[in-house]
């Protein structure tokens, strides 16, 4: 996120002498997330003050402050490049020197260290740089007879005839659902009809085995009579 604004605030000694200098400068960043360096240069005339900007990327600006009783005459500010610096609450007191730049914005690049789904399907990014961003949407599809839809595998369908045309809409729209991010659905297994057909399965597989073993016994005593 590229650096747009700053404010500028604090105080301008009024009873500096003449040709006296001031600096102040803090960091900004480009479209690619590329710090720089933003200077503002305050000179002392016997008028009031000039300013001169540097954004660090080629871009300058100039400007000049005048004051009455420590205020400003008009509300000003500084052009460099495509950041504007507000130099509106900056006063022209005498002694104090306190002129600082603040409320900068602009990030640095950042890397994506996770994300979150709200309840209306927005994917939410966030960045290393402490930015959050949407990085999408999910859609949910609702058809005119989803017992029509055909199993493709893998928990997939198709379309067929008999479903109908999907219909592609918002999470939380009438007709649609709502998303629920960072949580696990339930089973939908009956866990008590499961351990029955369990239970029934293994007594089916007792009562062949015991089969096996009398027929076993059946033909062992045919074979002894034989002989």
């Amino acid at each position: 996120m590229a650096t747009t604004k700053a404010s500028v605030g604090g105080n301008l000694p009024s009873d500096s002498a003449t040709g006296t200098k001031i600096t102040r400068d803090v960091d900004v960043y480009d479209k690619q997330g590329t710090k720089h360096t933003l200077t503002l240069d305050f000179t002392k005339t016997a008028a009031g003050w000039d300013v001169a900007g540097d954004d660090g990327q080629g871009g300058t600006g100039t400007t000049t402050l005048a004051f009455a009783d420590g205020k400003q005459t008009g509300a000003s500010s500084i052009t460099m490049g495509g950041i504007t610096a507000d130099l509106s609450s900056v006063t022209g007191f005498a002694t104090l020197s306190t002129a600082a730049i603040s409320d900068v914005d602009g990030r640095q690049a950042g890397t994506l260290n996770g994300y979150t789904i709200s309840a209306d399907g927005t994917l939410i990014g966030s960045f290393s740089n402490g930015q959050s961003s949407a990085l999408g949407q999910i859609a949910l599809a609702t058809f005119t007879n989803p017992a029509g839809l055909e199993k493709a595998g893998n928990s997939g369908y198709v379309v067929t005839a008999n479903s109908g045309n999907v219909t592609l809409g918002t999470p939380g729209e009438p007709g649609r659902g709502s998303l629920a991010g960072g949580t696990l659905e339930m089973s939908n297994v009956d866990l008590s009809q499961e351990f029955t057909n369990l239970i029934v399965a293994q007594r089916g597989f007792q009562a062949n085995a015991r089969i096996i073993t009398t027929s076993d016994e059946v033909l062992q005593e045919l074979t002894n009579l034989k002989r």
